[in-house]
């Protein structure tokens, strides 16, 4: 594809909706969906057109695409999961802002240790970074208790 030429609507949507994590399709005018994510196409049954919209897309010679996703699809957070007491000791001191060399020196293990401790509480969090484990534990925390 030319470098200059721009993208379609529907392939410009498509890249969008592609790395959309949630459930998402999008719509045109009528409601037929012109494109569907993987976690859409893999996890719903519903119709994409009777989700709420979240976006409309207009383009410059007039055609509109709306954003969709169902109600629940990001609303709620997964069920918070469960750090065995090391990990989420070293969990706490991220969060407190210790590198995992101050964190390696306090509690005793070797710095490849809490790497990869630090590594396995990404991944169970859902994570991929110090600042993402922070907002995770501050979005869990901010949760209301059912």
């Amino acid at each position: 594809m030319d470098p200059a030429r721009p993208l379609p609507p529907v392939d410009l949507l498509a890249e969008l909706l592609q790395s959309y994590r949630h459930p998402a399709a999008a719509t045109d005018e009528r409601g037929v969906v012109v494109y569907m994510n993987r976690a859409a196409v893999n996890e719903v049954d519903s119709d994409a057109k009777d989700w709420p919209s979240l976006a409309v897309f207009r383009t410059l010679d007039g055609q509109s695409f709306m954003l969709r996703r169902p109600a629940w699809a990001g609303d709620a957070l997964p069920p918070e999961p469960v750090l065995p007491p090391r990990l989420a000791k070293i969990a706490a001191l991220v969060i407190d802002g210790l590198t995992d060399k101050q964190i390696s020196q306090r509690i005793g293990l070797t710095f490849s240790t809490v790497r990869t401790y630090v590594r396995q509480i990404y991944r169970r969090m859902g994570v991929h970074s110090r600042v993402g484990l922070v907002h995770a534990s501050r979005a869990r925390a901010a949760q209301p208790l059912s």
